[in-house]
């Protein structure tokens, strides 16, 4: 569906086009009050998670294990049935290929998070019907594009690597035992690391499918590259592919994180040829989402590496200490009208965004799972949070408030601008928080 959602009331309009990607201005960046359900200028409505009728569906029932599985069902078939109607995802290349960014048959990050959020459902009672269906759609995903490539994959780059989590998990616990996807993880995980491109001090560098990047280091690139690669060494014991999994979360600790907050700046870019500096944080946005991917990927992380990084292991120390650091950061950030936080983390006119918010609630509740914080005012600031991500599901399993996808912006304002639409991690994300919430709260069901 091709709605825009947005809880201040914004819509967006003014079409201009940057780079490959078409956006929609935002016409203020200040909340303002509306109807709850407003006349878009396409004549679709807008539901505002505010509207008594959508509060209804979430706030009357609690949550529990029956009410969570029922979300996530229904997320699950609101990401697997999102379509782009208007074309208006669509990311034209410049050798003529088309890539599906929305819709639900592409390859993209945005494909990798769901897949995500899908495997770590299916493993918390894997004989359940809810559980099956969670596998069945995600390998059934996979079943498409091997034969829509006819078994060469999408392009590679360090987004399009973000599917291989979920393969590697599905294939280290016995899921599938498919030796194509097997040879796959392979071929990916060789490339990552002997063939992508590099940075200045042997960083992943974020090569996209319509952008080099050169030189530049993102946040995103922990969630979508690293992590597989990492999971992909464990499963094929590759040595060499753990120890650099832990070589980038080390340089992009020291690149991106702002020493003053304890936030993540967006990107880095090295500028070795520049006379005066060598390098920079672009616009130093401490943009939600970016800082989601740390909040989730470093207990994924410490997850998976398990025994191999002990309590005293100095990359430990320093992971904890940076997830510890961030979500003392998030707290006071946390809106409390929504239990969202801003786009901008500390732009409180910055529109609230749910996808982040989600990915916040996930990654906290996984670290208190692990132990990596501890503390009431955690539990506290994840369940708000991820009732505020409740509020925002819509009948039809879409999510509303959720920023398209978002390349490095040249100022505050490049974020602001981005337009609202559902898109498949705003499910992914959601369904994250939910099973992150069943895992801390030990629900599983038998049958």
């Amino acid at each position: 569906m091709g709605r825009s959602h947005g809880l201040s009331g914004q819509h967006h309009s003014d079409h201009r086009v940057t780079g490959s990607y078409k956006y929609t201005k935002s016409t203020t960046s200040q909340a303002k009050q509306i109807d709850p359900l407003q006349v878009h200028p396409s004549s679709e409505r807008i539901l505002d998670p505010s509207h008594t009728v959508l509060r209804a569906m979430t706030k009357t029932l609690p949550l529990n294990l029956d009410r969570a599985e029922e979300l996530i069902r229904l997320l699950t078939d609101g990401l697997v049935n999102i379509v782009d109607e208007s074309g208006e995802f669509l990311l034209k290349l410049e050798d003529g290929t088309v890539i599906d960014t929305k819709g639900w048959k592409g390859w993209e990050w945005t494909h990798g998070v769901a897949l995500t959020a899908l495997a770590h459902h299916t493993a918390i009672s894997p004989a359940t019907a809810s559980a099956q269906y969670s596998l069945k759609t995600a390998l059934e995903w996979f079943e498409l594009q091997y034969k829509l490539s006819e078994g060469k994959g999408a392009p590679k780059n360090i987004n399009t690597m973000s599917p291989f989590y979920c393969l590697a998990e599905f294939l280290g616990d016995g899921r599938t035992k498919d030796e194509r996807w097997k040879s796959w993880c392979d071929e990916w995980a060789e490339w990552i690391v002997k063939g992508l491109p590099r940075t200045e001090e042997d960083g992943f560098q974020h090569m996209t499918y319509n952008a080099m990047h050169k030189n530049q280091l993102w946040d995103d690139t922990l969630m979508m590259s690293v992590i597989p690669l990492c999971r992909i060494g464990i499963l094929l014991d590759r040595p060499h592919y753990i120890q650099e999994s832990i070589y980038q979360f080390l340089l992009h600790i020291q690149y991106l994180v702002d020493t003053s907050t304890g936030l993540w700046f967006h990107g880095w870019v090295f500028t070795p040829d520049d006379a005066k500096s060598k390098g920079n944080n672009f616009a130093r946005a401490l943009w939600a989402r970016g800082n989601c991917w740390i909040t989730v990927s470093i207990p994924i992380f410490l997850e998976i590496m398990g025994d191999r990084l002990g309590g005293d292991d100095p990359v430990r120390k320093l992971l904890v200490s940076t997830f510890r650091r961030q979500v003392d950061a998030l707290v006071p950030l946390q809106d409390a009208k929504t239990g969202l936080w801003h786009t901008l983390l500390l732009d409180p006119n910055s529109y609230v965004e749910t996808s982040a918010s989600a990915g916040f609630a996930a990654g906290i509740f996984a670290g208190l799972r692990l132990g990596l914080i501890q503390g009431e005012q955690y539990l506290h600031t994840a369940t708000t949070a991820l009732q505020g991500v409740i509020d925002q599901i819509q009948p039809d399993g879409q999510v509303a408030n959720v920023s398209f996808g978002t390349a490095m912006g040249p100022d505050l304002q490049f974020y602001r601008d981005i337009p609202i639409t559902p898109m498949p991690y705003g499910q992914a994300l959601a369904m994250l928080a939910l099973v992150e919430w069943e895992r801390l709260n030990g629900l599983a069901k038998d049958k």
